[in-house]
């Protein structure tokens, strides 16, 4: 990075999903990018510009991915265990006419999070107005998420000699699992995962620092945040830092069986504006991600911290 910070947002009308042909009715937040987008320019009086992505290529997916699990995501079957569906899609040509537009539309928000990344790495300060599919190992989906872009991105950028050292700070309610079993033995990727102990998954990954918050102790989140990303960082110098924003711990978010941390608004702008103003004062280039954000509301979580990197970029 180098010179003076200016943001990248990238963002398609695309990333917001028609998830109900497959029969999902899981309360994704999938407008959240364009709800941040109106509000940006309401509030700074000017329209808000977007870069567009293309969508990865299939040996993009293979950086991550392997070829047997690439192909079962054409099966309705997969579908059904990704999104925990009570029963498969039928196996019709409809169904696999939605699979194939659901799947362009993932691969295009995934690519989303690569196009930031390469501005963030020149520029500094990036956000993908979506994606973060932190629970997608390298070969099953998890968790409502079936391409980790986040990995591709990683792998994608080393591969080209953008960077070598790269950390993910993981704020989302949930463990970032599937970014943890695939970079378990890298060493120069760091996971720092700070996540509620009673929510999914279940059985969490190993990352390279974990925090796994109880509801018992939500009032010390903020605490133990800055103690442990400050802990990371003492310990690993990145390039380049992912920052997973989830907006699930919000006491607003709907999702079913999110009853925990429950953090205000007021509090998660205090733990993204911490994260964001780290890694601005230590130049180390960051790129945000949306994850995990369920119901109506969740958009102004990730709109404060898109509305701190716009500040950061003109202070």
């Amino acid at each position: 990075m180098k010179g003076k910070l200016k943001l990248r947002l990238v963002y398609d009308p695309r990333y917001n999903s028609d998830l109900s042909v497959l029969g999902i009715n899981v309360h994704f937040a999938l407008d959240r990018g364009q709800r941040v987008l109106d509000e940006l320019a309401a509030k700074n009086g000017t329209t808000v510009t977007y870069c567009r992505p293309k969508p990865l290529r299939k040996s993009d997916l293979l950086l991550v991915h392997d070829e047997k699990y690439l192909q079962s995501l054409r099966n309705p079957k997969t579908w059904q265990q990704i999104f925990g569906l009570p029963k498969a899609p039928e196996n019709s040509d409809t169904t696999r006419k939605a699979i194939r537009k659901l799947l362009a539309e993932i691969r295009l928000k995934s690519a989303g999070t690569l196009h930031a990344a390469r501005h963030a790495l020149k520029s500094g300060l990036a956000a993908n107005l979506g994606a973060g599919y932190h629970h997608a190992f390298a070969g099953h989906g998890d968790g409502y998420c079936s391409i980790n872009d986040i990995a591709i991105a990683i792998r994608k950028l080393k591969a080209e000699g953008l960077c070598k050292k790269v950390m993910i700070v993981d704020v989302d309610l949930h463990q970032g699992n599937g970014n943890a079993a695939i970079f378990r033995d890298d060493p120069d990727v760091f996971t720092f995962d700070i996540h509620s102990l009673e929510a999914y998954p279940q059985k969490k990954e190993k990352s390279s620092l974990d925090i796994a918050i109880s509801d018992e102790e939500r009032h010390l989140y903020q605490e133990k945040l800055e103690a442990g990303l400050n802990q990371a960082l003492a310990t690993f110098s990145p390039d380049l830092i992912f920052f997973v924003q989830g907006s699930d711990a919000y006491v607003k978010d709907v999702g079913a069986g999110f009853r925990y941390l429950r953090l205000t608004l007021e509090q998660l702008k205090k733990r993204d504006k911490f994260v964001i103003d780290t890694c601005v004062k230590r130049g180390i280039p960051v790129t945000l991600v949306f994850a995990g954000g369920y119901g109506p509301e969740v958009w102004r979580v990730h709109y404060n911290a898109v509305q701190h990197m716009m500040d950061k970029e003109n202070s």
